[in-house]
């Protein structure tokens, strides 16, 4: 018992509840700045959700995988060149459909709060009291998906779900996993653990559900779709290689590699090599018999390292792997290695609002090309971050 009568638990629970009203006020803040599309030449991440669904409300669902008319639309929203691409499969063009049903600033308010409160909720069932550590060191990319109203609240939830169920032994852990094809590069490491285990039931309903969805979407937006998607993908595919994407907001080897000079090429290889690596370490894991929530973890990490589009927002994922083992790390941990993992996690997820938040004043054309040209420090350390939690855990329990 602490002074006064509050405990260290009590203490970190309203530590918890400042930072989450932090966020909150950043959705409100970001919702009522812009409250309509395209408001003060500003355009944030959502908004291209919201272009995608009123196109589909249109029947026009295949422009926004068309680079040249996204761009457009864009433009004419706000006069800047940047833009962003759609390369998301038609099952998200489903989903994001009744957004323009809203005025933008409720639609983001709806979307982005909504995903926020399932995914906090999840991700303290994972924690456990170790829940405001957690939630500290994933504040960055948190912030970030808040302020930008990204869908990475949305696919950490998914994914704590199949965690929380997984955890319970329950077939239903297929659901979630098959409402990851909105976005399936994250569900390949949690995807291969479920396979390696043989949880066959939990692999067949995810199947069932990501076919179900797919064979709706072409109901719904006609098979031409499927067509416009994979002209999308390959759009996107070249943008990669051509200095398109700020590689400095990615914590990608590949984004790291090729923000320093390397080919193409030769980053997109040592990408592949990392990726067989993170699922080879999957395996290793179960293999050698270790708890449950280590080895699931470790598939929460490998999915950051799979794919080289892999975006500061989207390191809520390995949020939720931290999650897991943040209990074992804080018992193996002094006060000085906690700070440096803080440290190294505060970098890993933010290093791009670091320097964005340095660029206020300038135009989105200048600030995208300001981030074009930085080295993607990110991707260092979370690297180094991912090599201590290893290091870390090798030890001996102390309890």
């Amino acid at each position: 018992m602490a002074a006064g009568g509050i405990t260290r638990s009590m203490r970190n629970n309203v530590l918890a509840g400042v930072l989450i009203a932090l966020f909150v006020l950043t959705i409100w803040q970001s919702a009522t700045a812009v409250p309509t599309l395209g408001a003060h030449g500003i355009l944030a991440d959502f908004d291209a959700f919201y272009i995608t669904g009123q196109l589909v409300l249109d029947g026009r669902a295949a422009e926004a995988h068309d680079v040249a008319r996204m761009a457009a639309i864009q433009r004419e929203l706000t006069g800047q060149q940047a833009f962003m691409p759609w390369t998301y499969p038609p099952q998200f063009d489903l989903l994001v459909a009744p957004l323009p049903l809203l005025p933008r600033g409720i639609a983001y308010a709806l979307f982005t709060l909504s995903t926020l409160t399932l995914f906090l909720w999840l991700l303290a069932r994972l924690a456990g009291p170790s829940f405001f550590a957690v939630l500290l060191a994933g504040a960055l990319p948190i912030y970030i998906n808040a302020s930008i109203g990204q869908n990475a609240f949305l696919t950490g939830a998914l994914i704590a779900g199949f965690l929380c169920l997984t955890l319970r032994g329950s077939r239903w852990a297929g659901l979630p996993l098959g409402l990851l094809v909105i976005k399936p590069h994250l569900g390949i490491g949690v995807g291969l653990h479920a396979l390696l285990r043989a949880r066959w039931a939990v692999l067949a309903l995810a199947v069932a559900v990501a076919v179900a969805l797919g064979l709706l979407a072409t109901a719904v937006l006609g098979p031409q779709i499927w067509a416009a998607f994979g002209q999308g993908v390959d759009s996107a595919r070249a943008a990669l290689s051509a200095d398109f994407y700020p590689f400095v907001r990615m914590t990608s080897l590949y984004a790291l590699l090729y923000s320093l000079g390397v080919p193409a090429g030769v980053a997109i290889v040592a990408q592949g090599a990392l990726a067989l690596t993170a699922c080879g370490a999957v395996a290793v894991t179960l293999r050698k018999g270790l708890p449950l929530r280590w080895t699931l973890a470790t598939a929460c990490f490998a999915s950051t390292l799979i794919s080289p589009y892999f975006y500061d927002y989207d390191m809520v994922l390995a949020v939720v792997g931290g999650a897991l083992v943040a209990g074992d790390v804080l018992v193996r941990t002094q006060l000085s290695e906690r700070i440096l993992l803080l440290a190294l996690s505060w970098v890993a997820g933010g290093w791009g609002l670091i320097h964005a938040l340095g660029t206020m004043g300038q135009s989105l054309d200048e600030r995208a090309q300001g981030l074009q040209a930085l080295v993607s420090f990110g991707a260092v350390a979370y690297l180094i971050l991912l090599g201590l939690l290893i290091w870390i855990l090798r030890r001996k329990d102390p309890r």
